[in-house]
């Protein structure tokens, strides 16, 4: 009887163990494809037959009930990331879902608003045209912000008018694309008011000499003496106005406060003359058109007082030189890895980091970084060996974070001497236990906005190895090399 039994359950058993050894070698086969391409790293064909395994792979993912693509695990990772302020760790998260997901517009549209965080305004253009290409309706309406933002940032000042209006087109109340547009308004008339004094007579014949400054004060001279006072733009209106304040020392014995001037105004001739109309005899009511006694003609000349910033007469590569130093010793090489629930010092560290090196580019300006991004893509190009040295460790950063394509630019490379035979075998290389990574999906959210975001509920990213006696290799260092090929242009 006991035989009978145990020969039944054995029959029993035959169909779970050999399922098991069938996913057991499933595993090996998926294992040695993800081997191969990374092994085969260097080679551009197969590692876009990797990166097309991989696209794959996710895609099947993502079709099956009550599976989460791999892409999804890193936007929401990333979105996660974002909202600890850790806006460095969220763009390499975007970037690796975009490798599984090229064609998403909202990883794009995320990782652009990680990229403005990071004053990484040509990055963040790009990933805001992108996602435009890719849907361009209502529903992606945070491009177009990014866009208009990117612009502003960059100071295209008429080009992030137009792609903000192209946005209120859609959403006529969008009040971030109203805002980016009102600045980008604000700025365009202050440059133009600041572009030289402004001279116009009075009715009664008094010459009056108008100089506009960027933090809105306006001098006002009259027979040589001279009266400050504060102005606010108006920009949204047609015709558009601004808001005169004189400013006034108040006390025992002096005048009563001067009520404050509504003017309109208009650039006319090429913005060589400028317009100022304000209501007459005690009318309250804004002019609308440039007439009557209140209306002065101004015309503009050289400012009496140059105020011109002071520009270095270094070179751009000693500048540029001095810059990359900098961003090495900000930079580490490789950033690290943080869990999905850093703790505040991490946090802390983040954000410092990334505060440090928009202070850096803010302080040697977008040429000299720019003269920088192009010695990292293209370290061959630099001047000497340590120009070199510098660029080739600037591109090891902005690689590792995801900032330039994996791919480095060819370097001359001295040939290696061919080893000799040996007559005697040579041992038997231990192969690198086998691993999986695994990234464990954080709360999803198609936007990557701090407030909205729901914190992350799932467990830390963990990664598994056969051999539990080895250490594990960092998680960003283990998907840098997973990547087939870069997803970053430029920094």
């Amino acid at each position: 009887m006991w035989v009978v039994e145990a020969s039944e359950a054995a029959m029993a058993n035959e169909p779970q163990e050999a399922a098991m050894a069938n996913e057991a070698q499933d595993s090996d086969r998926e294992e040695e494809v993800t081997q191969a391409g990374l092994d085969d790293g260097q080679d551009p064909e197969r590692k876009a037959q990797f990166l097309g395994f991989r696209q794959k792979m996710d895609e099947f993912k993502g079709a099956q009930e009550g599976m989460i693509s791999e892409a999804d695990n890193f936007k929401g990772q990333g979105n996660a990331y974002f909202s600890f302020g850790c806006y460095s760790q969220a763009t390499i998260m975007y970037s690796e879902a975009i490798d599984l997901q090229p064609d998403n517009q909202v990883l794009y549209c995320n990782r652009s608003m990680a990229y403005l965080k990071q004053d990484m305004a040509d990055l963040a253009l790009a990933d805001a045209e992108r996602s435009l290409e890719i849907e361009s309706s209502i529903d992606n309406i945070k491009a177009y912000w990014r866009k208009a933002q990117a612009l502003l940032d960059l100071h295209r000042l008429e080009e992030c008018e137009v792609a903000a209006t192209e946005g209120l087109e859609i959403h006529g109340r969008n009040p971030h694309l109203n805002k980016v547009r009102r600045k980008a308004r604000e700025t365009l008339v202050i440059e133009r008011l600041m572009a030289g004094d402004w001279v116009g007579k009075l009715d009664n014949g008094v010459e009056q000499r108008l100089a506009f400054s960027k933090d809105g004060e306006m001098t006002m001279t009259v027979f040589g003496h001279s009266l400050t006072s504060t102005y606010e733009l108006s920009v949204e209106g047609n015709p558009r106005s601004m808001v005169v304040r004189m400013n006034q020392k108040l006390g025992p014995g002096s005048p009563p406060p001067t009520p404050p001037m509504v003017y309109i105004f208009e650039f006319r001739d090429e913005d060589k003359e400028l317009y100022l109309c304000h209501p007459v005899d005690g009318s309250k009511e804004l002019p609308t058109k440039f007439q009557g006694s209140g209306c002065i003609k101004h015309r503009r000349v050289e400012a009496a007082k140059a105020a011109s910033e002071l520009v270095s007469d270094e070179p751009l590569d000693v500048r540029c030189a001095r810059y990359m130093e900098a961003m090495n010793k900000i930079l580490p090489p490789i950033p690290p890895q943080l869990p999905e629930k850093p703790s505040d010092e991490q946090i802390k560290e983040e954000i410092e980091i990334c505060g440090r090196v928009s202070e850096l580019k803010r302080l040697h300006g977008l040429d000299v970084h720019r003269r920088a991004v192009e010695l990292a893509k293209d370290p061959a190009t630099a001047q000497d060996e340590e120009m070199m040295d510098l660029a080739q460790n600037l591109r090891r950063r902005f690689v590792s974070r995801k900032l330039l394509p994996e791919e480095p630019k060819a370097l001359p490379v001295a040939a290696q001497p061919t080893p000799e035979p040996s007559s005697e075998a040579p041992a038997a290389e231990a192969a690198p236990p086998k691993e999986t990574v695994t990234v464990v999906d954080p709360a999803r959210d198609e936007s990557a906005e701090p407030k909205s975001l729901p914190p992350p509920a799932a467990a830390p990213t963990q990664i598994q190895g056969k051999d539990d006696s080895q250490p594990a290799p960092d998680l960003l260092s283990r998907l840098a090399v997973c990547i087939c090929c870069g997803s970053g242009s430029g920094a």
